[in-house]
């Protein structure tokens, strides 16, 4: 008992002295927690899987020792019931939005009349000088012609509409 409330450094200076000694007295093991365990209850009696009903008793299946399989086929058998099947049209994701209406013209036109209130006129693009429309035609093409166009306007190689969608937001 006076071991018990020995200090930790103090306890193993004390086994390592005893160790190069040659006088070490083993130390009295801890029970195994398994011994310490009350004898297990014996395994829950399940009811049949067919005679099951939403009014059945499920906590038979809800032991740890029921197999994983035969948990699942009960929790099929009850949540197959209408009752219990039902969608209540909470779930974030439950509905399709792929399929969406278009919205009606008026609001459309409100939300441009918005876009250009707020943010004002969006500047018309400057027609090309001639002399470089003619210079570009004459040049032999060595690479493809939408990125030489893109690649004039600063697009870096990109979609002008990308860039114009990127504006609007």
């Amino acid at each position: 008992m006076a071991q018990d409330k020995e200090n930790p450094l103090a306890r193993w200076s004390r086994l390592k002295r005893e160790a190069a000694a040659g006088t070490a007295v083993p130390e009295p093991k801890p029970a195994p927690a398994e011994a310490a365990r009350p004898a297990e209850t014996p395994m829950p009696v399940l009811p049949p899987l067919e005679g099951l009903n939403p009014d059945s008793d499920f906590s038979a299946f809800m032991d740890k020792r029921v197999d994983d399989r035969v948990r699942k086929l009960a929790l099929k058998k009850l949540f197959s019931d209408p009752r219990l099947n039902i969608v209540d049209g909470l779930d974030d994701f439950a509905e399709d939005f792929t399929l969406l209406e278009d919205l009606p013209q008026e609001m459309v036109a409100m939300l441009e009349h918005a876009r250009s209130t707020l943010r004002g006129p969006e500047p018309e693009p400057e027609p090309e000088p001639q002399q470089d429309v003619q210079a570009r035609d004459a040049e032999p093409d060595n690479h493809q012609p939408s990125q030489e166009k893109n690649d004039d306007e600063g697009n870096n190689g990109e979609d002008p509409n990308d860039a114009a969608r990127r504006q609007d937001t």
